[in-house]
């Protein structure tokens, strides 16, 4: 009896520790997930680029990131091990300049991520100033606004900008527009398309222009709507963002 009581509380936990990491394991890498007719398209958005390691050995993982200050920067928690470099696309860029001035190093430590579950999954930066200019990336590229208020109204018109399509080495930067299905706690629910690349990518109200949530998890080929972090719903999001912004030298 006692063996067969072992083995029972030995598979329940084996099970609940298994539906536990199925999140994580299953959205390390974002599928492309269309949500209807695919209405994305090529935009121009300085403030958007790309995180990846500083030496990947994979050159294909890699997630969004938008700066939300001269030095702070959004993205998804299960972005976490790509975090260590963020590459922008300056639409002043002239052919022949030097890509490497486009570049910023993740501060060592100054990382704030959690991944715990769908609707709180986020990770704020701090990135250095570029190795070659010495200018924050904030300055170059410009930044984002972001609604912290947690009594502001659900948007209804949403669109994201996120890096996305790769063809060889060139990486493509998609907007695409849509809508709040609807909100649970701090799950938003949504209709944007996506695709590989775009996670940690933000949702904006389409009216006032802020950034609201994180796009996180696709879905609309199985469920048929794409899931993201709702940023004012989330107190320690919320306290990060005004931590590294407060933080920030002349903000």
């Amino acid at each position: 009896m006692i063996y067969l009581r072992n083995l029972y509380l030995f598979l329940i936990t084996s099970f609940t520790c298994l539906f536990t990491l199925l999140p994580a394991l299953g959205n390390s890498f974002q599928r492309e997930s269309v949500c209807g007719n695919d209405d994305r398209r090529v935009v121009s958005f300085s403030p958007v680029g790309i995180a990846r390691e500083l030496n990947p050995k994979d050159t294909s993982s890699y997630c969004t990131v938008t700066l939300v200050s001269d030095s702070c920067a959004l993205s998804a928690g299960h972005c976490l091990h790509v975090l260590e470099e963020a590459e922008f696309f300056s639409s002043s860029a002239e052919f022949g300049d030097d890509l490497a001035s486009f570049k910023y190093s993740v501060v060592p430590g100054s990382v704030s991520a959690l991944q715990s579950r769908i609707g709180n999954d986020w990770a704020v930066m701090r990135l250095q100033p570029n190795k070659l200019t010495g200018v924050l990336p904030g300055k170059v590229h410009g930044f984002v606004d972001v609604e912290l208020n947690e009594q502001h109204e659900s948007p209804n018109a949403i669109h994201t900008v996120s890096v996305q399509r790769e063809k060889g080495n060139q990486i493509e930067v998609l907007g695409a527009d849509g809508s709040v299905l609807w909100t649970q706690g701090s799950i938003m629910f949504h209709d944007l398309d996506t695709d590989r690349g775009s996670s940690g990518s933000l949702i904006f109200d389409s009216v006032s222009g802020r950034a609201v949530a994180i796009h996180t998890h696709g879905g609309c080929d199985t469920m048929k709507n794409n899931k993201a972090t709702y940023i004012s719903q989330l107190p320690f999001l919320v306290k990060a963002i005004q931590k590294c912004r407060a933080e920030e030298v002349g903000f």
